[in-house]
């Protein structure tokens, strides 16, 4: 069976290598397109989808590095899933899986535990008497980039006052605010597939860090799927209606906070740490989806 990926061969290529490699163990063929390859043509009465000015209808898709994309392979999907293409992870609710802002009120609508949070442009919202210390860190950041600690919501305010608004044609990155758990803190990152945890571990920053994650110098240490952590992914997963996701997981004693879903989430650092292939799992369900 020939399952087509969408993705760049630049962009996080061990998570790649691992599709790569797990397809041919399963002796499936794996065809990758990037994005820019595809073009739709809509017309009165249909729409087709090309692949380099062909008409391209595939078995079954997985879209992995599209972001940047999604105006034109949001349609392209629809298109695809009306002529019975098996299409792993919904693609609109893929993008709010992308948006911290989104992401909180899916969790708030689906009972979840999480952390109350801000969003806001500048310094704009930020209140200033909050006590305790804050996290910031923009809402469609990615692998802890730009993520920033403050002893208090004063201390934040003082800092975005003196910031610019960074645009690009018009349009500001809103920036998310948290309260800090603080240095004990411990950082979940599962994986899963299917409805079901298939690796789950603790992210550990490096000494005198406060980022764990491993693309920013983490640490990462395997836990039994038995763990709680691994059920409040599960029904993480579930409120997004996503077929598989790496979640993020904060927890301050016994009590579990989830963080974030991310259906386009990098998976190899996991697979390192777990012996686990995640790979091989979005693959198998694939397999069973278009049976």
């Amino acid at each position: 069976m020939e399952i087509v990926l969408l993705s760049y061969s630049n962009v996080l290529t061990p998570n790649l290598d691992s599709f790569r490699s797990s397809a041919q163990k399963l002796g499936l063929t794996l065809l990758e397109i990037e994005p820019h390859q595809l073009s739709l043509v809509v017309a009165a009465d249909s729409s087709k989808v090309l692949l380099d000015g062909k008409e391209f209808t595939p078995d079954v898709v997985i879209h992995r590095t599209v972001a940047k994309f999604a105006p034109l392979i949001q349609p392209i999907i629809k298109v695809w899933k009306a002529q019975g293409v098996v299409i792993l992870n919904d693609f609109a609710a893929s993008l709010s899986s992308r948006s911290k802002l989104e992401t909180s009120l899916i969790f708030q609508l689906a009972k979840l535990p999480f952390l109350q949070s801000q969003f806001f442009y500048g310094n704009a919202g930020i209140e200033p008497d909050e006590p305790g210390e804050v996290i910031v860190k923009p809402i469609f950041g990615a692998q802890g980039r730009d993520i920033r600690f403050f002893k208090d919501s004063e201390a934040a305010k003082q800092f975005f006052d003196n910031e610019e608004v960074v645009q690009a044609d018009l349009i500001a990155e809103p920036f998310l605010s948290q309260a800090d758990l603080g240095p004990y803190v411990i950082d979940y990152r599962a994986s899963v597939v299917g409805g079901k945890c298939v690796a789950l571990m603790t992210r550990i920053p490096e000494v005198g860090a406060r980022i764990a994650n491993i693309a920013q110098g983490g640490t990462g240490s395997p836990l039994p799927l038995t763990h709680p952590a691994a059920r409040l992914a599960e029904q993480a997963l579930a409120a997004f209606d996503l077929d598989y996701a790496g979640v993020d997981i904060l927890g301050l004693g016994d009590d579990l906070f989830v963080s974030e879903v991310d259906a386009w989430a990098g998976f190899a650092g996991i697979e390192k740490v777990t012996g686990i292939s995640v790979s091989t799992e979005i693959l198998k369900l694939a397999i069973e989806k278009s049976q």
